[in-house]
């Protein structure tokens, strides 16, 4: 049974053009997404291939209708115009496999094959037409051939080789089984270009004189557009189904970006905790260190206040004893001396006797002054120094009932500046005072090291104390005496350090870390060098007898 190609091949172009269509239609719509395979930036090239020939194959189709309705043929215009679109829809096929090649071989230089294959077609339709002296028909006819010859087939050779090649980008499992679909688009792209191209219209170029379709409908019984539209088909839907890779691909990506969108937002609520738990240590380290703050301003004003009762209470005992003893014994001294001079020359005799009593009334209120003044400040740290004022202040605090007291100097004593040996001193004289009273200490040792800076300290072998417990900062502390050592020491930038234990004695501890620079050999010995400190000491001084002292 012999079937009408005539008329059946109608709507195998309808098909044919429809199937290419199709699959530029759905090439372009996909080209916007983005992907990592090099596919996906090719696709506007295969899909520019697709929608030209697909156009190519509908005036065919509407060349055959009317052909069938009344025999007339298309304007030579509309003939050249379907020569431009197939050759154009090889080329962007060309330009397909040249840039999808591009992209998996970047190394190697990209090969311009698109305008070598626009050279290589125009020479070939030019050669030919000069050689033979073409009509219109007939060259556009050999052009129509040339495109599928010089175009064509090379251009799916290379497409197909390249999709094939598709397979070894895919290496995510869950697209693993789409890639066989790039297998049968490559399969059809190879039979539809070198089986399909080679068997074109009976023109004069070999060997198209002996290839061609009237060839292959005698061999297979069917035009050679019907193997063209089933492979266009099959390739049809093969690509179209090879895009669920790139759905499945941007389902990942968007799988990866909501994934690292939580992760992102788990980060950020952890170090939001870390950063509030910070925070919140932070405020309750500040709320503790102002209650410090508050607590050592506290002690720092009852301080001043005993500070300032001590000095009163000072100025109250001078006050008393230069009026009780002094002062009376001035005012004796001034009334016998008066009682004199009304007997000078009456009883010579007796103005002897009392000039004697008088001198020795006056010799005690010297002393009693010098006792004072001893109190005040001895004269010996100024006239001589730090270490003779501390040997003149042991001498002075020895008694038959006293703790045995000790000096012990290491290194090379040099005089310091003034303030600081003030300060020194007052420091030791505080230490003295706590181990005679409070001590109940058998031995006071005081101890001056001039080897590493100046170093202080002074140790009895007393009841000791609880250290936490003296220097606590509350509000009701009674160790001042401690407090006022710890206020001299950092206004002389020195460290200081106070060590006991129960039953096992007390020491404290003075040290200037950077030693104070010697006076030069023109500058006296008194004299404050460039670094000396400001002066420290209050108008009136503390005599041991009312200094307050720790407990």
């Amino acid at each position: 049974m012999t079937l009408d190609w005539t008329t059946l091949i109608i709507p195998v172009y309808f098909l044919y053009g429809l199937a290419f269509y199709s699959m530029g239609l759905a090439l372009l719509i996909e080209s916007g997404r983005a992907s990592e395979l090099g596919f996906a930036r090719s696709m506007r090239l295969l899909a520019g291939f697709a929608l030209l020939h697909g156009t190519h194959e509908w005036i065919e189709f509407i060349e055959r209708i009317l052909l069938l309705m009344d025999g007339s043929l298309l304007p030579m215009w509309v003939m050249w115009f379907k020569v431009a679109l197939l050759a154009s829809s090889f080329l962007a096929l060309v330009a397909f496999g040249e840039h999808l090649r591009s992209l998996e071989d970047e190394d190697n230089p990209r090969i311009n094959l698109v305008v070598m294959a626009v050279l290589w077609y125009a020479a070939s339709c030019i050669v030919i037409q000069a050689a033979n002296q073409l009509d219109e028909q007939s060259w556009a006819t050999v052009c129509d051939v040339l495109a599928r010859y010089v175009l064509g087939i090379p251009a799916s050779i290379l497409a197909a080789m390249v999709l094939f090649r598709q397979r070894r980008t895919i290496k995510d499992p869950e697209m693993q089984r789409f890639a066989v679909y790039f297998t049968f688009a490559a399969i059809c792209m190879l039979i539809y270009g070198v089986v399909g191209q080679l068997f074109v219209k009976q023109a004069i170029i070999f060997p198209a004189r002996i290839i061609n379709e009237e060839l292959f409908l005698w061999i297979f019984g069917f035009p050679v557009q019907v193997l063209r539209a089933l492979m266009a088909i099959v390739l049809s839907f093969a690509m179209i189904s090879a895009l669920r890779v790139l759905e499945i691909e941007n389902e990942q990506r968007m799988k990866g970006i909501e994934k690292a969108r939580r992760d992102i937002e788990y980060r950020s609520r952890e170090e939001l905790s870390r950063l509030n738990a910070s925070l919140q240590a932070s405020e309750a380290e500040a709320r503790q260190l102002l209650a410090e703050l508050k607590k050592r301003d506290t002690i720092r004003t009852e301080f001043l206040q005993q500070v300032t009762a001590a000095q009163e209470s000072e100025r109250k005992r001078i006050a008393r004893e230069l009026h009780d003893g002094t002062g009376q014994m001035l005012t004796g001294l001034a009334l016998g001396l008066r009682g004199l001079s009304r007997q000078v020359h009456d009883n010579p005799d007796m103005v002897v006797k009392r000039l004697s009593d008088l001198e020795i009334m006056a010799t005690t209120t010297i002393g009693e002054l010098r006792t004072l003044i001893q109190d005040l400040r001895p004269p010996q740290l100024d006239d001589m120094g730090l270490i003779p004022a501390i040997r003149s202040m042991l001498d002075r605090l020895k008694q038959a009932d006293s703790p045995t007291y000790n000096l012990k100097i290491s290194g090379d004593p040099y005089p310091l500046p003034s303030d600081v040996e003030t300060i020194l001193f007052r420091i030791i004289q505080e230490g003295l005072t706590n181990a005679t009273k409070h001590a109940h200490a058998d031995a006071v040792n005081v101890c001056l090291d001039y080897e590493d800076g100046v170093g202080l300290c002074v140790c009895d072998d007393g009841i000791g104390c609880d250290p936490e417990t003296v220097l606590a900062t509350s509000p009701t502390r009674s160790s001042w005496g401690l407090m006022g050592i710890e206020e001299r020491a950092n206004l002389i930038n020195a460290v200081w350090s106070f060590e006991s234990k129960p039953s096992q004695g007390t020491k404290i501890k003075v040290q200037i870390p950077r030693p104070v620079a010697e006076p030069t050999e023109t500058e006296p010995a008194d004299t404050p060098s460039s670094n000396t400190l400001p002066s420290v000491e209050p108008a009136v001084a503390e005599p041991k007898e009312v200094q307050p002292h720790d407990d």
